[in-house]
Order: structure tokens, then sequence, then C-alpha cells
């Protein structure tokens, strides 16, 4: 059974994040979806630091990370969540 409370949690790090992420060039753009088509891996793994919080334990980056990045907000939103989620009810 998925905690929604939980799940939710995790949606608004990984958004709160990946907002963080956003730069404005010329203030038209305000977010990252504007500037590039993706978010690296690399950074991605930063965003795990929030995620450990709420859930209580370590994850592995290279477990729970998609290689080679994200296309867009929802697809980092949805598939890391979904990963974690996956990773945190395999090691409960």
């Amino acid at each position: 059974m998925v905690d929604e409370g939980l799940v939710r949690q995790i949606r608004e790090a990984l958004k709160s994040f990946w907002d963080e992420q956003s730069i404005s060039v010329d203030g038209s753009s305000t977010s990252i979806d504007d500037l590039v088509a993706a978010m690296d891996s690399m950074t991605a793994v930063e965003a795990l630091i929030a995620v450990e919080k709420i859930v209580g334990m370590e994850l592995p980056s290279g477990q729970v990370i998609r290689r080679g990045g994200y296309n867009d907000q929802e697809h980092f939103i949805s598939d890391l969540t979904t990963r974690v989620l996956t990773y945190v009810e395999e090691h409960s």
C-alpha cells in the first residue's frame, strides 16, 4: 500500500529541487524547461538529499536515478518518485 502522504512529500521535494535549478536569463524564461531540454543525472543526484530525509534511508543513486537524465519536470518527478518508492518498499 502506497502512503499518499509520502508520495506527496517526495513529489513536492522534487518539484522544489527542479524549480531551484531554474535560471532566468532574460526575465521571460522562468523554468529550466524554457532553457534546456533535460536535467542530467549528475544534477539529479543532488535531489536525493531532501528525499532521503523524507524516506528516512540512504538511497543509492545508481538504482534510483535514471541514466541519461530527465526530459522535463514531469518526467523527473514521476520517474524518480516511482523509483524511490520501489526502492523503499523493497528495503523496508
